[in-house]
């Protein structure tokens, strides 16, 4: 089956920011889980993330240097199977509208996308070729995160995604190795090392020479 086109969701430019392709992430808690990362290249600081993990949903708030903020919703359904994404991006981290709102649902075959800006509301369907695909969020390591430890309690090897960015699909390999989580996206390999209460502690990115640790 023919891979979407790029020019589908050619409004979703603003999406392409950073650069870098708890209780449990997917866990539920009855209170909210919360820590805050740093994004490190070479030694160079890029941006935070901040992450927020309660019963229904899981949140980030990305901030990368230079670049509007990103904020993530992943929602989860009763069955422990993912829900709808939703991305919001702000101005600065304390603007209260959006300049893009979008959400992401997955029906059947297709990938169904809602995206207001501003007044402006339009609606998008784009056929995805895999079943149980799962919305990724290109510029977030921390929700590529989300979806590994998503992989890891179904006890999967493979993972098929659809990026926000452009609307391709792709088949993430998972590996699981003493108390590391390695997921494969094309070229780019990330290295998850989880900590005891089951958030992502660090995660490294060799070919980019980058690193997302935790802060507390």
């Amino acid at each position: 089956m023919r891979l979407p086109s790029r020019r589908l969701l050619a409004p979703l430019g603003l999406l392409i920011l950073a650069g870098l392709s708890p209780a449990r992430l997917g866990a539920q808690t009855a209170s909210a889980s919360t820590a805050s990362y740093v994004y490190l290249r070479a030694g160079d600081t890029l941006g935070t993330e901040a992450l927020s993990v309660q019963a229904g949903q899981s949140t980030g708030r990305l901030a990368m240097r230079n670049q509007p903020l990103i904020e993530w919703t992943h929602y989860r359904q009763a069955n422990n199977r993912l829900g709808a994404l939703r991305i919001r991006v702000l101005q600065t981290p304390t603007s209260t509208t959006a300049i893009q709102d979008v959400t992401f649902a997955i029906a059947g075959d297709s990938l169904r996308v809602a995206i207001t800006t501003g007044k402006t509301v339009s609606q998008q369907a784009v056929q995805v070729p895999m079943p149980d695909v799962v919305p990724l969020v290109n510029a977030s390591v921390l929700h590529t995160a989300f979806v590994a430890d998503y992989g890891k309690r179904r006890e999967l090897d493979r993972i098929p995604v659809v990026l926000t960015t452009g609307a391709q699909t792709a088949l993430a390999e998972l590996a699981q190795q003493s108390g590391k989580s390695v997921l494969t996206l094309g070229k780019t390999v990330y290295t998850i090392t989880w900590a005891k209460d089951g958030l992502p502690e660090t995660v490294d990115i060799p070919n980019q020479n980058s690193r997302i640790v935790r802060l507390r």
